[in-house]
């Protein structure tokens, strides 16, 4: 078997140990990934580009409109 008595407890502390650290790992990458999609969030809100309309004719030609800010 894995050896003496007293190996076992610390055979299943290292488990705990290791994947306590891989848990630890995976949820600080994926809070750096959710803090990185909310920083793309707020800059597409603050750096809006304007929209941009177009008109068509009857003989069917494609005008576009300039905005015009008050």
């Amino acid at each position: 078997m894995i050896g003496n008595r007293q190996d076992i407890p610390r055979y299943q502390s290292d488990f705990y140990r290791d994947n306590y650290h891989r848990l630890l790992r995976w949820l600080l990458r994926s809070m750096v990934i959710i803090l990185l999609l909310i920083a793309a969030i707020i800059y597409k809100l603050i750096f809006v580009a304007p929209h941009q309309y177009y008109l068509t004719t009857t003989a069917g030609q494609i005008v576009k409109m300039e905005q015009k800010y008050r």
